[in-house]
């Protein structure tokens, strides 16, 4: 994240930036390109993805609020939190931290009245994926990488809760009546023919779908409500098939920051 070889700088912007100029019904055929997540390509065709002109990338990076099921869970249960090592200042977090019953009532009352995105009984902040698109019947969360060569797989206080399943929660918040769809992009391999999908982030998208994996990320949905969005992950693409989809000049794209 960050550093010369930022990401969002290097490769979202100048790549969304360059699809945004050419109309707003590419969608479909970018939502075809992920692989090793769950292939929508007959269903992309029943749905009006026609894009509206809310597209959210740097240096307007939209942010999503988590779930208040989730911020819920985590007052309740205190003991999944991962808080060992950590010095908690604020005497209200560490009574809540120790499961005192009268702190936890307050800060579920908190929690139902005042709105607030950060405070001491707040565990989860918003998060902002690279990208996000919305279209008639679909909201598009996608999470950029370059360098990266493993996925973000935990916050500071919930291990095991992966970022893109975090994009998609909070997407899944606000759908209405749309579909919600997710995916990585990543670099493909120096030395690759066809710009694809490298294998450590083949398997890291197949990971994202394991049972283990579902269960710490949402350990406040239900086994329904698990399945329903497990079906929005479509897996990840590469830079390089974005741009030799859409004729993109990948040389015309800075290397560094």
């Amino acid at each position: 994240m960050g550093g010369k070889f930022d990401s969002s700088k290097t490769r979202v912007r100048p790549v969304f930036d360059i699809l945004w100029s050419q109309g707003r019904d590419w969608l479909p055929q970018l939502l075809t390109l992920p692989v090793c997540g769950y292939a929508n390509a007959d269903e992309f065709h029943a749905k009006d993805l026609t894009l509206l002109d809310e597209g959210d990338w740097e240096p307007e990076e939209k942010r999503l609020l988590p779930p208040v099921s989730l911020l819920s869970w985590l007052i309740r249960h205190p003991t999944y939190l991962a808080h060992q090592g950590k010095e908690i200042e604020n005497e209200y977090r560490r009574k809540l931290l120790a499961g005192d019953p009268d702190t936890v009532t307050l800060a579920l009352r908190l929690l139902r009245t005042e709105g607030a995105d950060r405070n001491w009984y707040i565990f989860e902040g918003p998060t902002c994926p690279d990208v996000f698109l919305v279209a008639r019947d679909a909201l598009v969360v996608i999470e950029g990488k370059r360098t990266e060569r493993v996925p973000t797989v935990k916050t500071t206080w919930l291990q095991g809760r992966h970022q893109i399943w975090r994009h998609l929660d909070a997407a899944w918040e606000i759908r209405g009546r749309r579909s919600v769809y997710g995916f990585l992009i990543v670099d493909s391999e120096a030395d690759s023919l066809d710009g694809s999908v490298p294998e450590v982030w083949r398997q890291a998208a197949r990971e994202c779908l394991q049972p283990s994996v579902l269960s710490t990320s949402f350990p406040h949905r239900s086994a329904d409500e698990m399945a329903s969005i497990s079906r929005c992950f479509l897996g990840a693409t590469t830079w390089q098939q974005i741009c030799a989809r859409f004729c993109i000049d990948l040389r015309s794209l800075p290397d560094e920051v």
